[in-house]
């Protein structure tokens, strides 16, 4: 069982007890059955009445038969996001059971002690809290108003409904969202948004068929919708589609095409998607849609296979070539496997929580303040790889009210080679974005083996508030966050001390490339680099098959003897032994001519020793050297 904070300093057990000693029901005075808990920006219809489930019907039950899509109705309310993806859901037990704590024990049924409390547990971007709520509910001449199940005695769904309203301050609040975000509210997953005119071509196509075939076999929960604006809010299609409106999204396959015999040696296939309407009823009316023609090109067995019905119950098949010429919009909620024993594709997860806030809050990279934001080191070793970055912010639909919304969000990456204090000076951009006014936004970057820094970021400067940072990688990132500006004094068990001896400036090189080198570059070897400086060795990154190498890797030294030169050292990475091809020497006595640092010098190769006659090949440097440790 999930464990939870009481939202709100609300403990449900506590709570049921004292009503069941004082032999009374439940009444939340948090969120009291009143009209602002219905509205903020009007006042509630007079006709309007809050009433107990019992006052609705003769005999309330929690669930009825089972759990099911079914059970969601969207009523009145603006919020078919959050009907979509409580529809994903429903027939998730393992799920269910995250948000419906104590399931046998919430219902009206023979032997249980009933006092009018409930209660759903929902993920706050990093935490479990536990939602207590009255069982009041909104109705109109006897009837729910709002979401609600097919079965009249059935109420968990409505209830689930008022929990999620209370996190958010109110009914109102839940108009107008994005069905990824009540999924992660959920589940605790992570979401991704995807645009369908991203991916444009065929190949694109295929692409984006595979994320959304593989995020279903992994158990992701997955919504669709078309973009409307203004008036075209909720308008029906000709194709019978609703625009504005958010599907969900159950399956996702190949189908086979055939009948008869020659179903069994018939390899054309379809790619296909069965979406969910969360008002039932109204659905596809083109190719695939239920009892079209088309159906006529599949085999009984395939048909049962799929479970094919034809229920009137808003779940229709389409072709995904339609699927993306109309919904423009998906979100898909990943439920990424972190499990240690696991026959399918594991990552390792990790997480920190972060603050924008004075001094850190610089806003994107079009700004001069951007290195102000918070800043996290990671390492990848080994092969390439693809890593998953997630960055959520605290949803601001609480604020509603205040006239306030989401930040627009988004991640940098830039490649470092050391790195211990925070950067002061834009390096090279593996990853920028997507920037979005979205709660989330979700990257998937492909990065070399080499050290990074993410900066988590908001668009405009001076924007406060907190974070959730998560990454997915095969090994773990092992995310550690940059604090320090400069290097701190000396010190001598802990006391700062005069002994030893301080840091006094900064020495900045820049590899960028080199080039003429001889035929050891050939194919199987690499290229590299070892960097000499003040008794430390660093190394560039391997370059592969060729003898013109661009590196592009930055190195900061923060230095106690600036006089000491920086020794560079061209290394062949052989099968059996790696092979010296030369070095260079930077010069520190020249220290005054590197005070710019975009300058690129050619520097020729010699050998080593006293002699150190000339070798082939030159290496390009950018080089600065400051007394300023806050410029590096």
């Amino acid at each position: 069982m999930v464990s939870a904070k009481p939202y709100k300093g609300q403990k449900y057990q506590k709570i049921k007890k004292e009503c069941i000693r004082k032999k009374t029901w439940f009444r939340d005075s948090e969120f009291p059955p009143e009209g602002p808990s219905l509205f903020y920006s009007k006042a509630a219809p007079a006709d309007i009445v809050w009433k107990r489930p019992g006052d609705i019907v003769s005999n309330p039950r929690f669930f009825t038969e089972g759990r099911g899509a079914d059970d969601f109705s969207q009523g009145s309310l603006g919020n078919c996001w959050f009907v979509a993806a409580c529809a994903c859901i429903a027939e998730r037990k393992n799920l269910l059971r995250k948000i419906v704590p104590d399931i046998e024990k919430q219902d009206w049924a023979k032997g249980r002690k009933y006092a009018g409390i409930f209660h759903f547990k929902f993920w706050q971007c990093g935490e479990w809290v536990d939602v207590v709520i009255d069982d009041f509910l909104p109705t109109r001449q006897g009837r729910l108003i709002f979401m609600h199940s097919k079965s009249r005695n059935e109420f968990w769904s409505a209830l689930l409904e008022k929990a999620y309203a209370k996190l958010f301050g109110g009914y109102e609040a839940l108009v107008a969202g994005k069905a990824k975000d009540a999924m992660v509210d959920m589940t605790g997953g992570v979401a991704e948004g995807i645009e369908t005119r991203d991916y444009k071509n065929e190949e694109e196509r295929k692409k984006l068929f595979k994320i959304l075939r593989n995020s279903k076999e992994n158990m992701s929960l997955i919504s669709t919708s078309i973009a409307a604006v203004g008036k075209e809010m909720e308008e029906k299609l000709s194709c019978g589609l609703v625009k504005g409106h958010a599907y969900s999204v159950t399956n996702v396959r190949k189908l086979k095409l055939g009948t008869g015999l020659k179903s069994i040696f018939s390899r054309e296939k379809i790619h296909m998607i069965r979406c969910r309407n969360p008002w039932g009823g109204f659905d596809w009316k083109g190719a695939w849609s239920n009892g079209s023609p088309e159906w006529k090109k599949v085999s009984d067995s395939e048909k049962k296979e799929l479970g094919l019905t034809f229920a009137d119950n808003g779940e229709f098949w389409m072709s995904f070539e339609d699927f993306c010429r109309y919904f423009t919009s998906i979100d898909i909620c990943h439920m990424i496997n972190t499990s240690f024993c696991s026959t399918s594709k594991t990552w390792k997860e990790d997480i920190v929580e972060g603050e924008w806030k004075r001094n850190h809050c610089g806003g994107c990279a079009n700004n001069k303040i951007f290195l102000e934001n918070p800043q996290y080191m990671f390492e990848i070793s080994g092969f390439e790889e693809e890593i998953l970055v997630s960055l959520e912010q605290f949803d601001r639909r609480t604020e509603k009210v205040k006239g306030k919304s989401n930040y627009t969000i988004g991640t940098t990456i830039v490649k470092i080679v050391n790195r211990k204090y925070r950067m002061h000076d834009k390096l090279e951009r593996v990853h920028s974005g997507p920037f979005s006014n979205a709660r989330n936004v979700f990257a998937r970057v492909n990065v070399r083996p080499g050290r990074y820094v993410i900066i988590p970021s908001t668009f405009e400067p001076g924007c406060h508030g907190k974070f959730i940072l998560r990454t997915y990688s095969s090994k773990g990132l092992n995310l550690r966050e940059l604090l320090l500006d400069e290097p701190a004094p000396p010190t001598l068990c802990g006391i700062p001390s005069t002994l030893k001896k301080k840091k006094t400036c900064a020495t900045q090189v820049t590899m960028v490339r080199g080039e003429e080198f001889p035929g050891n570059g050939k194919k199987g070897g690499y290229l590299y680099c070892k960097i000499r400086c003040d008794g430390r060795v660093l190394y560039t990154r391997l370059c592969k098959d060729t003898l013109n190498p661009e590196w592009n890797d930055r190195t900061t030294f923060y230095r106690k003897s600036p006089e000491k030169d920086i020794i560079i050292e061209m290394w062949h990475r052989g099968r059996v032994m790696d092979t010296f091809l030369g070095q260079c020497v930077i010069p520190m006595s020249e220290s005054a001519t590197y005070r710019g640092g975009n300058v690129n010098r050619r520097f020729g190769l010699t050998a080593r020793g006293k002699r150190r006659g000339k070798m082939e090949g030159y290496i390009w440097l950018k080089v600065l050297h400051t007394n300023d440790l806050n410029r590096v």
